[in-house]
């Protein structure tokens, strides 16, 4: 029993000072998205072994993952204003077109979902470019159906849970990560990583 109540204070201290650095790094938004990554980054290494630093590991993950991760960040901020200006312009229209745009571009939304779910496990989880990070978080997202909508689930109750229980921030986000790539992870597992790209 003792050994139990030690590895779960072990596992809230860890899961704290995770999610401690993930909003302290994340605070100039530009950094969000390589602090997200170094998040995910962590919680595999985490998985892998209990016995974790992590703070040094968060920074190494964090440097090491800077270029990609910032570069993804700006093509996941461009896309996200495009996709706003489409509903904006679609919604000004005023013939029966409207509602096909508005399905399509709901439907592309619905789809950037789904790898905005996939795309930050990928990348620490393979190491590929960018641009095969991106196509692979899209075709494991779309394959394995079931964990993203479960993990989209899992993320909308951290963010009601913060949102009536603001204290809930401090650990929400490091644990939502922590179940995220847990469910998402098994998906890996039945990849061949040859055809991981």
């Amino acid at each position: 029993m003792d050994g139990k109540i030690y590895k779960a204070m072990e596992f809230i201290m860890n899961a704290f000072l995770l999610n401690l650095l993930w909003l302290v790094l994340s605070v100039p938004i530009l950094t969000i998205f390589p602090a997200t990554t170094a998040l995910f980054g962590v919680v595999r290494e985490w998985k892998k072994q209990n016995d974790i630093r992590i703070f040094s590991a968060f920074f190494r993950l964090f440097k090491e993952n800077f270029k990609q991760s910032f570069l993804v960040g700006i093509v996941w901020l461009v896309f996200t204003g495009l996709l706003l200006g489409d509903f904006i312009i679609t919604n000004q229209v005023n013939s029966s077109v409207k509602y096909i745009l508005f399905s399509f571009f709901f439907l592309l939304g619905i789809l950037y979902l789904f790898v905005s779910i996939y795309i930050f496990p990928v990348m620490v989880h393979y190491q590929v470019t960018w641009k095969n990070a991106i196509k692979n978080a899209v075709l494991l997202s779309i394959s394995r159906l079931h964990h993203t909508i479960l993990s989209i689930l899992i993320i909308a109750a951290g963010i009601v849970l913060c949102f009536y229980l603001p204290a809930a921030m401090m650990l929400s986000f490091s644990i939502s990560a922590y179940l995220v790539y847990s469910i998402v992870s098994r998906g890996f597992h039945h990849e061949n990583t040859n055809n991981i790209s």
